[in-house]
């Protein structure tokens, strides 16, 4: 089984790449905001070392976290950012590695780790990391036409992330998707059956 990660700037079409390669590849998905998410439930140890640590002022009536609530904190507290990023990394990355044995197991051919950051140990579970890559406008048009965001906003979300110069220095391909989907899909499918069977094809 072949272990891909999946990396790239808001907008580029990270969702689009994912599901071509379960469509078409039969690819587990493994999505870390999807993982933090639920680690971030009632019960769980995310949960309990966030509230331990940042207190209970971003909880909902019924205990869950207010996740709207709980990213003010963060984005206004760089050492509540720090520690929720100390707490929730490891167990993040922990998890995954658990997802990638049991897509091993029940004999996927790939899995595809989606996510905004790799670095350290994370490297270590993958194969190869792919970074899905669009031009600055065409990320700002898909934003503002899915999402309904501002231009302002488009382009602060994007500032605040790598560059692009940062995810090709850590990426082993990458994936141009700011045109045409099918000319996307044949640069997927090429590589994956490089990958998967040796062959320099799109077939």
């Amino acid at each position: 089984m072949k272990r891909i990660g999946i990396t790239g700037g808001v907008g580029a079409g990270k969702s689009q790449v994912l599901g071509w390669l379960k469509e078409r590849w039969g690819a587990k998905l493994i999505r870390t905001d999807d993982v933090a998410r639920t680690l971030m439930e009632p019960g769980q140890a995310g949960y309990q070392q966030v509230v331990e640590a940042l207190g209970t002022s971003f909880l909902k009536e019924d205990g869950s976290i207010d996740r709207p609530a709980l990213a003010q904190i963060i984005f206004q507290d760089q050492t509540a950012k720090a520690a929720v990023d100390q707490i929730t990394h490891p167990l993040v990355w922990k998890a995954v590695q658990e997802e990638l044995e049991a897509a091993l197991q029940e004999g996927y051919p790939a899995a595809v780790v989606e996510s905004a950051v790799f670095d350290g140990s994370s490297f270590l579970l993958l194969d190869e990391l792919w970074y899905v890559h669009a031009p600055q406008e065409v990320r700002i048009r898909r934003l503002m036409e899915s999402r309904g965001y501002s231009r302002k906003r488009c382009e602060s979300m994007i500032a605040s992330q790598f560059s692009h110069q940062d995810y090709q220095a850590i990426s082993s391909l990458v994936i141009e998707n700011g045109g045409d989907w099918e000319d996307t899909k044949e640069q997927i499918n090429s590589h994956m059956n490089l990958l998967l069977n040796g062959e320099n094809s799109e077939n």
